[in-house]
């Protein structure tokens, strides 16, 4: 008996006649979806993904008093959303603690963060405005936020006086005559000297090359003198990160870690931002704006 089922066996696979796997089965787009946000949720929940997530733009960090994310095993335990505003093909919501994470899914690809984007909400009626809590906090933020977006400007030559007449040893650039905190500045230094009053040096090193170093320059400095092209007069931005409307602070021997949201003119929006500030030896700097 043992002869004839080794025998059936082998004439089996010289014949080719055993099972077949079966093709894999494609995905729906619901399966796809739940995969992809259940990758992004695992990325959050784990420190080294989640590290280099909140580096990449407009993706915030997790609010500061959330230390996980619940997964989910079902696409059902999210809210379906609807937004004529918007081309996402899939957006849905996961309640967490006070918080609602929203998570946006252009198409179905191989990773979330190629076709996805996640942010947190908060019921803004349930802020207190001005919480005796984060008055520091907020006093610190007032004076950094007062010149954070004319610091940024000088950096790009945005708000700098410039002589009318173009440069003929540097064509396209002109002679810089002040800005409103630098009077006739004549080095790159000096520029640098100035932003870094508002920015911490290690988040500001990151634009340094394109505006100083790059083939086309926004400064170039010679002979004493230094140029600027001529730009935008002013940044623009009616969305203000709103320092009466502090959600939670976190406060480490170097950082301060701010959740925020901001307005527009007299309508707050419900999306969570995070402000990082440095401590440094010369005073407080912004370290980041997610």
């Amino acid at each position: 008996m043992k002869k004839c089922l080794a025998l059936f066996l082998l004439i089996c696979t010289l014949t080719g006649c055993s099972p077949k796997s079966e093709e894999p089965k494609e995905l729906t787009f619901e399966e796809k979806v739940l995969l992809l946000i259940q990758e992004c949720i695992d990325d959050y929940n784990t420190s080294i993904a989640a590290d280099s997530i909140i580096h990449q733009i407009d993706t915030p960090p997790l609010p500061i008093s959330i230390g996980t994310i619940p997964q989910i095993e079902k696409l059902s335990e999210l809210k379906p959303v609807e937004d004529d505003h918007s081309n996402a093909e899939f957006i849905g919501t996961l309640k967490i603690n006070e918080y609602q994470m929203v998570f946006h899914l252009y198409s179905a690809c191989d990773s979330f963060w190629q076709c996805g984007e996640a942010s947190f909400q908060i019921d803004t009626t349930t802020i207190r405005p001005d919480s005796p809590t984060f008055t520091s906090t907020k006093a610190i933020l007032d004076e950094l936020l007062a010149v954070d977006r004319e610091a940024f400007g000088y950096l790009y030559g945005i708000g700098v006086d410039l002589v009318p007449e173009e440069s003929t040893a540097h064509p396209g650039y002109y002679e810089v005559l002040n800005t409103v905190n630098i009077e006739n500045p004549t080095s790159i230094n000096q520029i640098k000297e100035y932003v870094e009053t508002v920015f911490d040096k290690e988040f500001i090193l990151q634009f340094y090359p394109e505006v100083f170093e790059s083939e086309s320059p926004i400064y170039i400095e010679d002979n004493g003198k230094l140029y600027s092209i001529e730009n935008a007069p002013s940044i623009t931005d009616e969305q203000n990160y709103n320092t009466s409307l502090i959600i939670n602070t976190q406060e480490t021997e170097d950082k301060i870690l701010v959740d925020i949201v901001t307005s527009y003119g007299d309508t707050i929006d419900p999306e969570l931002k995070r402000i990082e500030i440095s401590k440094t030896e010369n005073g407080y700097r912004l370290a980041g704006l997610y």
